[in-house]
C-alpha cells in the first residue's frame, strides 16, 4: 500500500493523562518579558485592552478567540504529533483509541505535500467500508465544508458530531475524481482482533489496531487477543500468523501486554525523555512458546512496531512482509479542566536492543511484495491464494 502521509490520526501511542488546569495568558499592560524572555502574557494583555476598550464591533466571540490562540501557539511547533484540541475535537481524539464509538469507521491522516486529509483505511465491518470508501482516498468537503490538512482534527469532528443514525455527506477525491458519498452514523464497535484456523495446527491472528475500552466496557484490544488465543489453541494451534499490516498502533500499555503475554522475561520496549529519563516497560517469565510469523507492510506503526520489534529482538518471529512505517516516538495526553485538551511529544522508543526506529521503520527478516495490482488495497480485501505475504508466512511455518 502506497504510504500516503507523515502522520496517523489515531496511531500516537499514549503513555499517561495527566490533569493540569487551563492557564489563559492576560498579565500586566507593558511589554515586560516572562521568565523565559517571553512577551506572550504582556502581549495578549495589551491586544485584548485595545479589542476591548477600541475595536468598532461588539459581536466578536472572545472564547473563540482564546482557543484560536491556543491552537495557533502550540501549531507553530510544526511537529506532526504534538496538537491543541477543543472540547469537542478532544471528545474525538479520544474516542480512536476506544473500542467503540459513533460514526464512520476509517483512520485518516495528512498527506502535507497535498495539503489533503486523507483516508488510511475504513475500518473492518464499517458504514465506510460498505459505502466503497478506500485507503488513498482525499476527504475534501463534509457536509459542504470544505478542509484542508490542517484542518484536520476539525474534519474528525464534524464527521462524528451526529447521532446513530444521522448522515454525513462526504465529498472525495480519487485518482484524480471527485465523488460525493452520503453515510449513515452508527455505533462502531472497533473490535481488533479476528482469528481462525488455517491449517491443523497453524492460527492466523489479524491485529487491526490497540485500543483500550470505552466507558462502560471491558473490553480492548488484549482481551480480544487472550481470548482469541485461547480459542485457537482449544482448536489445536501450535504455530501462529499475527497480521499487523496496516495497523497504525494505538495504546502503548495494550501493546506491552500483549507483548509481555507472548515474550519470556525480559525489556518489551523503553522510552527515554530529553533529559534521559527512562522508563521501562517488561515482561514476566511466562510465554507463548510457539513458533510465529509476523507479517507488516509500510503502513503497520507505532504500537505496531513495537510488537513486531521486540518479538524480532527476542528472536520469538519471522517477520514477512516490507518494511514498517518508522514511528518511534511517544505522546502523552493533557486534558484540560474545561474539556479540551493536547496530545504533546514527550519521549522516544527503543526497542528491546536498545534501536529507534524512528524515520527508519523496521525491515522484514523476508521481504515479500504484493502482487502490482494490490499495492493500494486493503490487506483483508486480497484473496488468500494471491496475497504472497501470507503465503510466505504460511510457508514458513510448515517447514517449521
Amino acid at each position: 500500500m502506497k504510504n500516503f502521509f507523515k502522520y496517523l490520526a489515531v496511531a500516537s501511542i499514549t503513555a499517561t493523562a495527566v490533569f493540569v488546569a487551563c492557564t489563559v495568558f492576560y498579565g500586566s499592560n507593558d511589554l515586560a518579558p516572562d521568565e523565559d524572555g517571553s512577551t506572550l502574557a504582556a502581549k495578549l494583555a495589551k491586544v485584548n485592552a485595545h479589542i476591548k476598550g477600541e475595536y468598532l464591533y461588539d459581536d466578536y466571540d472572545r472564547k473563540a478567540m482564546d482557543e484560536a490562540a491556543v491552537k495557533a501557539y502550540v501549531d507553530a511547533l510544526d511537529e506532526p504529533y504534538t496538537h491543541y484540541y477543543d472540547s469537542d475535537e478532544f471528545e474525538s481524539y479520544l474516542g480512536e483509541v476506544e473500542d467503540s464509538y459513533v460514526g464512520i469507521g476509517i483512520v485518516i491522516s495528512v498527506d502535507e505535500e497535498e495539503d489533503k486529509i486523507v483516508i488510511i483505511a475504513p475500518t473492518e465491518d464499517s458504514p465506510a467500508r460498505e459505502a466503497g470508501l478506500l485507503p488513498g482516498d482525499y476527504i475534501l468537503a463534509v457536509d459542504g465544508t470544505e478542509y484542508t490538512g490542517d484542518e484536520m482534527d476539525a474534519c474528525v469532528s464534524s464527521i462524528r458530531s451526529g447521532k446513530a443514525g444521522t448522515k454525513v455527506k462526504l465529498k472525495t477525491e480519487r485518482d484524480g475524481k471527485i465523488m460525493e458519498t452520503e453515510i449513515e452514523r452508527r455505533e462502531i464497535s472497533a473490535h481488533s482482533v479476528r482469528s481462525e484456523m488455517v491449517t491443523d495446527n497453524i492460527g492466523y491472528m489479524r491485529l487491526s489496531e490497540f485500543n483500550t475500552g470505552n466507558d462502560g466496557s471491558d473490553e480492548d484490544t488484549y482481551k480480544e487477543f487472550v481470548s482469541n488465543i485461547e480459542e485457537l489453541e482449544e482448536k489445536g494451534m501450535e504455530k501462529l500468523i499475527l497480521d499487523l499490516r496496516d495497523n497504525p498502533g494505538g495504546v502503548l500499555s495494550v501493546v506491552v501486554k500483549i507483548a509481555d503475554y507472548i515474550l519470556p522475561e525480559g525489556i518489551v520496549t523503553y522510552t527515554e525523555t530529553k533529559t534521559g529519563k527512562r522508563t521501562d516497560y517488561s515482561s514476566d517469565s511466562a510465554e507463548l512458546d510457539i513458533p510465529i510469523v509476523v507479517l507488516i507492510n509500510g503502513n503497520s506503526a507505532s504500537a505496531a512496531e513495537i510488537l513486531t520489534g521486540s518479538l524480532k529482538d527476542y528472536d520469538r518471529a519471522e517477520v514477512v512482509g516490507t518494511t514498517s512505517y518508522g514511528k518511534g516516538i511517544v505522546q502523552t495526553v493533557y486534558p484540560f479542566s474545561d474539556g479540551s485538551g493536547m496530545s504533546m511529544t514527550i519521549a522516544k522508543y527503543y526497542t528491546p536492543k536498545g534501536v529507534c526506529i524512528h524515520g527508519i521503520g523496521i525491515e522484514p527478516d523476508h521481504t515479500v511484495e504484493l502482487p502490482e495490482k494490490y499495492k493500494d488495497s486493503y490487506v483483508t480485501e486480497i484473496p488468500r491464494d494471491e496475497d504472497t505475504q501470507y503465503k510466505k508466512a504460511l510457508e514458513l511455518l510448515s517447514k517449521e
